[in-house]
């Protein structure tokens, strides 16, 4: 059928879309070429791909619609646009990692994420645009990715062009990673839903590594419910679906984490925030305060640990290649050689303490919460190397502990209209839990709001 309004149809939730197909109201080859024709006109103000993979888009769009004419069975992204983060490996299809070392490397494998949506029958439209090695800088070869609520400003980092294409309504989901907040710093910054499951949740193989003891590979969606399609999808762990949605919040036990609101300076983004656990409040959450000792201070040993494993998995290239690095990505390089032995050892020990401090908070309450990041979007890339501007100390604690956690749209500024997050934070293997509140949350204040752009 003819796509009369274009924009509302790809601001649909998968579910939405889904029915669609079914009752064949509209077509996955319809969907797709609309997504396409989205993408074509906002990439040049986004700049959130690095690679359009079109004719393939169309040729998986054409399957699934035989699936559906046939009353075929078909899950839940059967049919549905969606696109990676150029960090996972594609066999025959260039993986650049946003870098000019790997501008032209074409794997021979695909990774275990990307092997999972194509079996799922997803329609994968393109790989995203990301900070070099997905390490805190853009390279100047690919160019900042711009947001969908003003694109004079970041999208965030380093999942940027992930979170800026789902934001816009280019495809309903992409994948992306998280070492010390890169879903859901993009998340908070593009006003949508990112999550970084527990770790090891979703397999790395296939992914190229940042800090192994610290990444996280997760959706990012507009709605929570989606992204719980996704997690479903690509996880290796049982993950029911229905269980994260049946039943309210109301007994639950919210603990606010008071030393990360305490770091939070904008009054703006403390108001929202502080409001945002008052609609939790009114949602029947028992809301406490949780005290993790050090938290505030726990982003420096984490950081040691990206340091020094970046490093040695950047080892081949440091001697050689030095001017194909972005100048701030080889300094953290260098800064990761300087780290000893000792350094690293005692931070493992450190990180095993964290994790029970982390797992004591969540023996008194279901969840914890604090705001995802201390500010709205930055006009250039938030740099963690740059000590004048606070990245990513509310989020990497929970890199370095492992848990569960996702960042929801909080509400916007209204200074300037733009997008602030909320952060929840689950038990180990919970994210059950964690999208209840998150979704109960976005239910109450009104589901996915659109971007200007």
């Amino acid at each position: 059928m003819p796509i009369n309004n274009i924009k509302e149809l790809l601001f649909e939730s998968i579910e939405e879309i889904g029915l669609l197909y079914r009752k064949k109201e509209v077509s996955p080859v319809e969907v797709t070429e609309a997504t396409l024709e989205r993408l074509y006109a906002l990439e040049p103000k986004l700049n959130a791909f690095i690679t359009v993979l079109a004719d393939q888009a169309m040729m998986q769009a054409k399957a699934a619609e035989a699936v559906f004419a046939s009353g075929g069975e078909a899950g839940r992204l059967v049919g549905i646009p969606v696109s990676v983060k150029d960090i996972f490996m594609t066999k025959g299809i260039r993986t650049s990692v946003g870098s000019r070392i790997l501008k032209d490397y074409v794997p021979d494998e695909d990774a275990f994420v990307y092997t999972a949506l194509l079996e799922a029958g997803a329609v994968i439209i393109g790989k995203n645009n990301l900070l070099e090695f997905a390490y805190g800088s853009v390279h100047p070869d690919y160019g900042q990715c711009n947001n969908p609520w003003d694109v004079n400003r970041t999208a965030g980092g380093s999942s940027t062009g992930s979170a800026a294409s789902v934001g816009a309504g280019i495809g309903f989901a992409s994948i992306g990673t998280d070492t010390g907040g890169s879903i859901r710093v993009p998340a908070s910054f593009c006003g949508i839903v990112g999550l970084k499951p527990t770790y090891g949740t979703v397999p790395s193989q296939g992914l190229f590594p940042l800090s192994q003891s610290l990444d996280h590979i997760g959706p990012l969606t507009r709605t929570v419910r989606d992204n719980a399609a996704v997690l479903e999808t690509i996880s290796s762990k049982a993950f029911d679906f229905n269980s994260a949605f049946s039943g309210g919040i109301k007994g639950l036990k919210v603990g606010v984490i008071q030393a990360l609101m305490d770091t939070v300076t904008n009054p703006e983004v403390l108001s929202l925030i502080a409001k945002a656990i008052e609609r939790l409040r009114d949602l029947g959450a028992d809301i406490q305060e949780a005290e993790i000792p050090g938290i505030e201070k726990i982003e420096s040993a984490a950081l040691i640990l990206v340091l020094a494993e970046a490093s040695a998995i950047h080892k081949e290239w440091y001697d050689t290649r030095e001017a194909d690095y972005n100048p701030a990505t080889y300094a953290n390089l260098k800064a990761g050689f300087g780290i000893s032995a000792v350094s690293y050892l005692e931070t493992l020990e450190k990180q095993k303490q964290f994790k029970k401090l982390v797992d004591e908070a969540l023996k008194q309450a279901d969840v914890l919460v604090c705001p995802t990041m201390a500010y709205p979007a930055t006009e250039k890339d938030p740099s963690f190397e740059n000590g004048d501007i606070d990245v990513s100390r509310r989020t990497i604690p929970f890199n370095f502990s492992g848990h569960p956690a996702i960042s929801v749209p909080a509400g916007n500024t209204a200074s300037e209209n733009l997008p602030v997050g909320l952060q929840i934070i689950g038990r180990y293997h919970d994210e059950a839990t964690v999208y209840k509140v998150a979704d109960a949350f976005q239910q109450a204040t009104g589901g996915y709001k659109l971007p200007p752009i």
